[in-house]
């Protein structure tokens, strides 16, 4: 097993039992306690999880996303810029993928200035959303519903988004680093985007830059695997460097190349 993959089963375990020794993830991950130790000291300053004496709990505020309620009410004004802008790369009769993200549900409102959309999402509360629109044909990918986002995920979700195509497809993510590049607190959350990606003629990732500088778990995409980076204003000029190394494209308001 990968260290990614066991570290993304500690969290599981602490999930459920909201605390855990040493002893107990060697058994019953089949590794050493020297390897658990190593992990959970990794895992800690990523800010997942919160190591204690002999043992570690998840720390709430990364090792999952945060209720989505929340999310909707965190940097409100950042975020709906940011869904202005990307709305303007959709045209009349595309097809368009949406993940569970608060940001991305902003742009939901503006699809009634459309005809002919179809839209896909895997969450629960944009697919509300989008309930509420006109002239929208409406898919939701089936699957295991995750505690506190409104994400369906799984396999049968992966199954459902590769046998369809899209024009054009919107995401989010948890953090952004320089190096890191786009990234998650969830494993699974990270390959159903990847598997958006390649389905996508056209991708964008909608990131507030709040979340610059910030690394969790598991990497979605690198600048050069993606088309478009759109953000509420013009990021550190090392960003800004990184991305002209490759074909992404940044949106700001003040840099609308599309």
């Amino acid at each position: 097993m990968l260290s990614l993959e066991r570290q993304e089963e500690i969290l599981e375990i602490l999930n459920k039992n909201k605390s855990v020794t040493v002893e107990e993830l060697a058994a019953e991950l089949f590794v050493s306690g020297a390897t658990i130790r190593r992990d959970l000291r990794a895992m800690e300053k990523q800010g997942l999880i919160k190591r204690s004496h002999g043992g570690a709990m998840p720390f709430k505020s990364s090792a999952e996303e945060s209720a989505f309620a929340i999310r909707e009410q965190e940097n409100t004004a950042a975020k709906r810029t940011i869904a202005n802008l990307a709305v303007k790369l959709i045209k009349n009769g595309d097809s368009v993928f949406l993940d569970s993200s608060s940001t991305t549900g902003l742009t939901i409102p503006m699809l009634n200035n459309f005809k002919y959309l179809s839209v896909t999402t895997t969450g629960l509360r944009n697919a509300l959303l989008l309930s509420q629109t006109n002239n929208i044909k409406i898919y939701i990918a089936g699957g295991q519903i995750q505690n506190h986002s409104n994400s369906i995920i799984g396999t049968d979700t992966m199954d459902y988004i590769s046998r369809i195509h899209a024009d054009v497809c919107l995401v989010s993510c948890s953090g952004l680093d320089i190096n890191s590049g786009f990234t998650e607190s969830s494993i699974e959350q990270a390959k159903l985007k990847q598997q958006m990606r390649k389905n996508s003629t056209k991708m964008a990732v909608l990131c507030d830059s709040t979340k610059l500088g910030k690394t969790f778990l598991c990497t979605d995409f690198h600048f050069e695997d993606i088309d478009y980076f759109i953000t509420e204003k013009t990021p550190p000029i090392e960003y800004v460097e990184k991305i002209a190394q490759t074909k992404c494209k940044l949106i700001t308001p003040e840099n609308t190349n599309f």
